[in-house]
């Protein structure tokens, strides 16, 4: 089942569950997300690479995040925090860890395509933020337009990092 279709849409839905958790449940989902996280683990076929991966994009993702929480473009209820120096919710957090666990599973279309997933990532990931948005899990500074511009512009560069992350990461396990 390693490569298979059936175990990308399966980890396909696993991410797409997370993200309703994380809209809809905010703060309330943070343990349930760790606990599809964790069984993530027990499914992988790429466990070690996973793990670097979902531990470098948590920090990536929450330093962007964070960058657009400070700029205005994202607003957050004060309340949130679950953990008074860390600078997002941390279910965003979790929420960028989960999606570095699609990468080198139903994402793999984007592999070696940098500019289609800069492509990808500046057409689809500002879709899910407004999404976001709409559910009341966080409210845009800016208008619609200027938010989706803004998202595409960083994630057009973020998307494809995430593809070299994931590369470099191989790599380093083949040599090790």
């Amino acid at each position: 089942m390693k490569n298979s279709a059936v175990f990308k849409v399966i980890n396909f839905a696993w991410f797409q569950g997370i993200w309703w958790l994380v809209i809809l449940f905010q703060n309330q989902a943070v343990i349930p997300v760790l606990a599809l996280i964790v069984l993530w683990f027990f499914l992988s076929p790429k466990r070690l690479e996973d793990a670097k991966l979902m531990g470098a994009i948590f920090l990536l993702g929450t330093f962007v995040d964070a960058a657009l929480t400070q700029s205005g473009l994202f607003i957050f209820d004060e309340s949130e925090a679950l953990i008074a120096f860390w600078p997002i919710p941390i279910w965003l957090s979790l929420l960028w860890a989960a999606f570095a666990g699609t990468i080198y599973h139903s994402m793999m279309v984007f592999k070696g395509r940098l500019l289609l997933a800069s492509i990808g990532g500046a057409v689809f990931a500002p879709l899910s933020y407004i999404a976001g948005a709409k559910f009341g899990a966080v409210e845009l500074g800016v208008d619609l337009l200027l938010a989706y511009i803004f998202i595409a512009l960083v994630w057009s560069v973020v998307f494809p990092l995430c593809f070299y992350l994931s590369n470099r990461f191989e790599a380093t396990q083949v040599e090790t």
